[in-house]
């Protein structure tokens, strides 16, 4: 579970870091982060740090749909009654 947390916090730091970028490193980036919101074009960086998150998000998901093994029950005799 660990593991998937990981790539889950690695994603949203990738997408941070990509939407960071793009604002400061063109000028009007502001505005161009302000158009990604309001149409859902972005740069080819912001678009792929999004695709990764995805990616992430649907690991974690099936990580926590996978099936719990329930251990079989221990025979009466064997249990104390103490």
């Amino acid at each position: 579970m660990s593991n998937t947390a990981e790539s889950l916090r690695k994603a949203i730091e990738n997408l941070i870091d990509a939407k960071l970028h793009d604002a400061l490193s063109r000028p009007g980036g502001l505005d161009r982060l302000r158009a990604h919101r309001m149409t859902g074009v972005a740069s080819p960086d912001i678009r792929n740090a999004e695709k990764r998150l995805e990616e992430a998000l649907q690991e974690s998901a099936a990580a926590a749909i996978r099936p719990y093994r329930r251990r079989s029950p221990r025979p009466l005799e064997m249990m104390s009654t103490d």
